[in-house]
């Protein structure tokens, strides 16, 4: 998907093309980012598991929990924290939802990410 800029804040998505339950791959400013819609809040995540870089957009989101498909590494969807192991976290990016508009500015980082790479 081919995201809008607008300053720090790029809009990549509304609301009507995120559902509940859904995650949507975007490149954001050269950064691979996924966007999820977590029990009608939204998230973003660097598209990148902390383990071995694999995009976590090739694994399995159930609407609750994000699982990399390269070694089963599983975090908590909402806040990205590390499920299996529960010390690794994703890195995640500030969203803002204005108007129905998902924008992302991966230039403020909520969240560092840890694991073992």
């Amino acid at each position: 998907m081919t995201a809008v800029h607008g300053g720090t804040w790029v809009h990549v998505t509304t609301l009507d093309d995120l559902w509940e339950g859904e995650l949507l791959p975007v490149n954001v400013d050269g950064v691979d980012v996924i966007v999820l819609n977590v029990g009608g809040e939204v998230v973003a995540y660097e598209d990148r598991c902390p383990h071995v870089a694999n995009p976590l957009s090739s694994g399995m989101f159930d609407g609750e929990l994000l699982v990399c498909a390269a070694h089963q590494w599983k975090f908590t969807a909402l806040d990205g924290q590390g499920v299996n192991p529960a010390v690794a976290c994703l890195r995640r990016f500030a969203v803002q939802v204005v108007d129905e508009a998902i924008a992302v500015n991966v230039h403020d980082v909520v969240q560092e990410p840890r694991g073992m790479q």
